[in-house]
């Protein structure tokens, strides 16, 4: 091996090479953005049944959910149908000369009780990023509905890739929804740290593909009889603070 020396004949010692930061995978309701949507109300089906310019609101929703049950019988377990062709349908069921983007975004939004980023998640992921760390967004959500919701937010530029269940036709806990992005995305899973609120969906998810995962509960959280274990548990005090040691080699799971 061919060593270097300085002037004075001190020998170089050649420099350690950096750990690569992990790619922090994030969930994206319930753990980025808390939501809460009603569509049960009787008020939210008589402004759909508005739109579609008919007073008969029990049938608009009772059309609404075959088109989704007939939507989901054609996919396998797991399976993750795209609304967009349903609220397409639907709006041709009417009569309706419209465009299914507009309409889903107006289904959305009435359906809509609270909609509101957590408190320091923009400031969490600009910290993650300035510590070169790669975040991508993975999430059981419809495009139609959540791309808008990104934006109004401000969310899209911190993420190097964004895959939804709606786009990737399967959604958590199912291997093939994480494989899929890994594979995108060009990721391999033991570099990988899977952040979300859902310890099936999530947790159980992430660990199943290989990777590791951070819980953190919120109200969104379901509750489980014997949920898989995180490899580590976070508290809206603590979150930052640990994916940034984690992002700094500082934290290992």
């Amino acid at each position: 091996m061919r060593r270097s020396f300085t002037p004075d004949g001190k020998q170089l010692l050649p420099k350690p090479i950096a750990a690569e930061p992990p790619s922090f995978l994030f969930d994206l309701y319930g753990t980025l953005i808390d939501i809460q949507t009603d569509e049960e109300s009787e008020h939210f089906w008589r402004a759909i049944a508005d739109y579609l310019g008919t007073d008969d609101a029990p049938c608009v929703k009772a059309r609404y959910r075959s088109l989704c049950e007939e939507a989901a019988g054609k996919l396998p377990p797991r399976g993750e149908a795209d609304l967009l062709p349903v609220f397409s349908a639907l709006l041709e069921a009417y009569g309706v000369f419209g465009s299914a983007a507009a309409f889903a975004t107006y289904f959305r939004t009435a359906s809509t009780v609270r909609l509101k980023l957590f408190p320091r998640r923009k400031t969490l992921l600009r910290g993650l990023r300035a510590r070169g760390a790669k975040l991508y967004l993975l999430s059981n959500a419809q495009a139609c509905f959540t791309y808008s919701e990104l934006f109004s937010f401000g969310l899209e530029a911190y993420f190097d890739g964004i895959l939804l269940s709606s786009e990737a036709g399967c959604k958590k806990p199912a291997r093939e929804f994480f494989e899929t992005a890994l594979a995108r995305f060009s990721l391999t899973a033991k570099n990988c740290v899977y952040v979300g609120n859902d310890l099936v969906d999530d947790v159980g998810g992430a660990r199943a593909a290989g990777l590791r995962s951070v819980y953190i509960q919120t109200e969104q959280s379901g509750v489980y009889p014997d949920p898989p274990p995180a490899d580590m548990r976070a508290t809206q005090a603590t979150l930052a603070m640990l994916l940034y040691r984690i992002a700094e080699g500082k934290e290992t799971l």
